[in-house]
């Protein structure tokens, strides 16, 4: 599934390569070009919550009289996969690709003729960034807060495309850090976590800036209850990854309340007396 949304994104997206895309060592060497070969490489589950991701090569391969051409097809390449968002039509599933940098520099093939570079994606699966809510949810809560003050973010995995314009914000619950049982419920203190999904740096920075100053100005979210979050503490740390660690960390307290009891109602009442 992984290979034939890639795959046929490169095609829709880079009309010059006329469908050449080959496995590692399927193309003739007297083959058109230019073309693309793509190789699949190992798997990542450096951390529980987001699960595996893949690792992808796609090596651009141009006549060795063009080399100009390779900077240029090597652009392409990046701009039709990074940060996309990738949906099977038929499954349903969903893939996100992350530019990782390349694999080498310019180098001349002789079996093939060809002047060729490496670039690397990282693959996610973004079943990993399907949150299932549990009200009052407090991911859902900041979400809403987000689309609120900052319209032009996106906030939804399965249909975002972050740019430096319009950049993706996606909140999850990290850790529960206590709970206070009450009379009327509980209070629940928590930490989450926002990944800010921006393809350049500069952007990025700034993006993370304005929200986390937001975030202390107002310091409360309105839940779907119409209860407050509160929030206690901010932090931002612009060089923690934002697919895998997520660069905000939000400290809130929010209350629970016990489910109303319901008395079953008696539908004859009979009296009885000396």
């Amino acid at each position: 599934m992984m290979r034939g949304l890639i795959r046929q994104q490169l095609i829709d997206q880079i009309p010059v390569i006329g469908g050449r895309i080959f496995e590692t060592d399927a193309a003739a060497a007297d083959e058109e070009k230019p073309y693309l070969v793509m190789t699949k490489g190992s798997e990542s589950d450096e951390n529980d919550w987001a699960g595996n991701s893949t690792l992808i090569e796609v090596w651009p391969y141009v006549a060795h009289t063009q080399f100009k051409h390779v900077d240029s097809l090597v652009s392409a390449v990046i701009d039709a996969l990074d940060h996309r968002l990738l949906t099977d039509s038929i499954t349903g599933e969903v893939i996100l690709c992350r530019f990782t940098g390349s694999t080498s520099a310019d180098m001349l093939d002789e079996k093939f003729d060809a002047i060729t570079r490496g670039v690397q994606f990282e693959v996610f699966s973004l079943g990993w960034l399907l949150h299932v809510p549990v009200e009052p949810d407090p991911a859902s809560a900041l979400s809403a807060w987000t689309a609120q003050r900052f319209p032009s973010m996106q906030t939804d995995p399965r249909s975002w495309n972050p740019s430096d314009e319009t950049p993706a914000l996606y909140w999850r619950l990290d850790a529960t850090r206590s709970v206070q049982t009450m009379p009327w419920g509980a209070w629940i203190d928590a930490t989450m976590r926002g990944h800010m999904l921006v393809p350049n740096a500069p952007a990025r920075n700034g993006w993370l800036d304005r929200t986390v100053r937001q975030l202390a100005l107002d310091g409360q979210v309105t839940m779907q209850d119409q209860s407050r979050m509160m929030i206690q503490r901010v932090n931002a740390d612009s060089s923690l990854d934002p697919f895998r660690a997520g660069q905000i960390a939000l400290d809130v307290r929010f209350g629970i309340l016990r489910p109303a009891m319901h008395a079953e109602r008696l539908n004859h009442i009979h009296i009885g007396g000396a």
